[in-house]
């Protein structure tokens, strides 16, 4: 996999793996890379993948992003053993081919087959330290394992060999159960055999296998007695009966009225946590059940239980590696719905982020330039979080997609969007959005307000605006009405659109950040870029949060009708490096 390699100057360098579609760098804790660097801005620039190359890009950052020693403008190219510079901090960029002396790890290969054994494990050790020093002597002193099995247990103690070998190679759960009651009929002289597990997420025991010997087709109900649920379940302990017809502790039970004549029953489980029970019995004098028969099923179990336990685990991580791909391409999608970069616009700064709270969020902006020259602000918040807020975010985009250009109003725009919401998404969900067009030239900005927190306009003057003019949110209503706000963007003044996660942001005593902070921060930045407001914005609510954790996605989009003075500046390209 890629990664990028970051460098430092008094420790050993961080790796860190581009698994992602898009990684953002910067000095906030919020970034997928956090730099430590004073000359690095808040969120200062973005990897992103496309196919199977990467590329980098600057976000508006204070002192620039350099690749290879040249100033980064746009979208560069990544190559491997290219070196990205942010402030003072070095990072390489690796796909695997660069090579950076920083050492390597050696693989060796062990295909050594291990020796046919005997596995001799006292009934009373049933723990996995047990078992591997069982199986360690039966690798180290054979001669005495197999003297041992011919005095003391003879062809019984045989099938613990076979049971090693059976079990410890790599099946799926189901087989594995499957092939534990193949060997207790090989075992035991058992007429049925019954394997229970405990349900996932309960105490509850379920029928994993049910088998009778010698015969196929339905077993019929197999009913044990609770007596026999409870020593080996509750009590962790073996069973043995050899005439359960007669023995008081089953004299007026299942076992009587089922004709059981012997029982065997042995816990399954590793350590002390029981998970399982092998059952068997016979209705037969013939099938009677010895204490050599109840060693090699306890024995049997506990070569089993870890064979099982290991198989849990297996088919557990195989789930959460399937979820974590399906995750991974879920966000994927959703970063695809994001801007690659916001538009160059003359006389216009712009700026857009989100930090989704989760792996993936439900919040949503767009820009979205129109054939006659007007440009389409979009910011969205979907009801919920996680992976349904994502789903109904991913139809939100795709409406306004197809209806921005299609209708001659904003209010036509969004009643059409609205209606398409509400026939298709669960009557518990809705969508706040803010959606405005701007016309570049004359700076006259149209907007439409569906619920969203009211946007600001902080006038160069010093005053401060709020575009609250709209309607309901979308898809509760499907008939809801509409209207249409206007403004004027004069030069120096600035656009600040945000979710909800902004002003929701909770100190560790519970206080909000609330919209009066936000208009403060912004109030003091005026004179700052598109990019510089975003950061002192992420940075108050940072730094009033003191690493609370968010409870909602955070997104910003920041637009600002450039002075004439700062379109000179920008042009010359002169700017002085700064630390904030």
């Amino acid at each position: 996999m890629s990664e990028l390699i970051v460098k430092y100057p008094d420790r050993a360098p961080d790796r860190f793996p581009l698994g992602r579609l898009r990684i953002t760098l910067g000095r906030s804790a919020r970034n997928d890379l956090c730099i430590p660097d004073p000359f690095a801005s808040r969120v200062h620039a973005e990897v992103r993948r496309e196919g199977e190359e990467y590329f980098l890009q600057d976000l508006g950052s204070a002192n620039g992003t350099l690749y290879n020693g040249g100033t980064v403008e746009g979208s560069v190219p990544l190559t491997p053993g290219g070196r990205i510079q942010i402030g003072e901090t070095e990072i390489v960029f690796d796909d695997g081919t660069y090579n950076s002396g920083m050492g390597a790890t050696m693989i060796t290969d062990n295909h050594t087959p291990l020796p046919e054994a005997t596995i001799a494990l006292p009934s009373g050790d049933r723990t996995t330290s047990g078992l591997l020093e069982a199986i360690e002597g039966a690798r180290t002193k054979p001669e005495e394992i197999a003297a041992a099995r011919v005095e003391r247990e003879g062809d019984l103690l045989a099938l613990i060999s076979k049971v090693g070998v059976t079990l410890l190679a790599a099946t799926t759960l189901n087989e594995t159960l499957e092939q534990i009651v193949s060997l207790v009929f090989e075992a035991v002289p058992a007429d049925r055999c019954l394997l229970m597990m405990r349900d996932e997420g309960s105490d509850e025991m379920k029928v994993a296998v049910a088998r009778l010997r010698d015969r196929i087709g339905e077993v019929g109900e197999i009913r044990v007695s609770r007596n026999v649920m409870d020593e080996v379940i509750m009590r962790g302990k073996s069973v043995l009966t050899s005439d359960a017809q007669h023995d008081p502790r089953f004299a007026s039970g299942t076992m009587v009225l089922q004709g059981v004549r012997s029982v065997l029953a042995v816990p399954l489980g590793v350590s002390e946590k029981v998970f399982g029970i092998i059952y068997a019995d016979s209705p037969i004098a013939e099938g009677r059940f010895t204490e050599d028969h109840l060693k090699v099923l306890t024995t049997l179990a506990s070569v089993a239980a870890i064979r099982v336990e290991n198989a849990r685990l297996g088919e557990a991580r195989i789930q959460q590696e399937r979820l974590e791909r399906e995750l991974q391409l879920a966000m994927e999608i959703q970063q695809r719905f994001q801007p690659t970069a916001p538009p160059i616009l003359f006389g216009y700064e712009l700026q857009g982020i989100s930090f989704p709270c989760y792996e993936i969020g439900g919040d949503y902006y767009d820009f979205i330039k129109r054939e006659d020259g007007r440009l389409v602000i979009a910011l969205g918040d979907v009801s919920g979080k996680g992976t349904a807020a994502a789903l109904l975010m991913s139809s939100l985009h795709a409406a306004i997609h197809a209806q921005t250009g299609s209708h001659d109003t904003l209010v036509e725009t969004i009643s059409a969007v609205n209606r398409y919401l509400a026939d298709n998404i669960p009557p518990n969900r809705f969508v706040t959005l803010f959606y405005a067009e701007l016309d570049p030239e004359s700076g006259a900005l149209s907007f439409l307000n569906a619920g969203h927190n009211p946007p600001l306009i902080v006038h160069a003057a010093g005053t401060v605006e709020q575009l609250a003019s709209g309607g309901l949110p979308l898809g509760i209503k499907r008939d809801a009405e509409y209207r249409e706000g206007r403004t004027q963007m004069q030069l120096g003044d600035v656009l600040v659109i945000y979710s909800d996660g902004v002003t929701e942001a909770a100190s560790p005593s519970g206080e909000e950040f609330g919209p009066t902070r936000l208009y403060e921060t912004v109030s003091r930045n005026v004179d700052a870029s598109a990019a510089g407001i975003r950061d002192r914005i992420e940075s108050a609510v940072t730094k009033f949060s003191q690493g609370t954790q968010a409870a909602d996605d955070i997104t910003l989009v920041i637009v600002k009708r450039q002075t004439e003075a700062r379109r000179s500046a920008a042009s010359s390209g002169s700017v002085a490096p700064v630390i904030r």
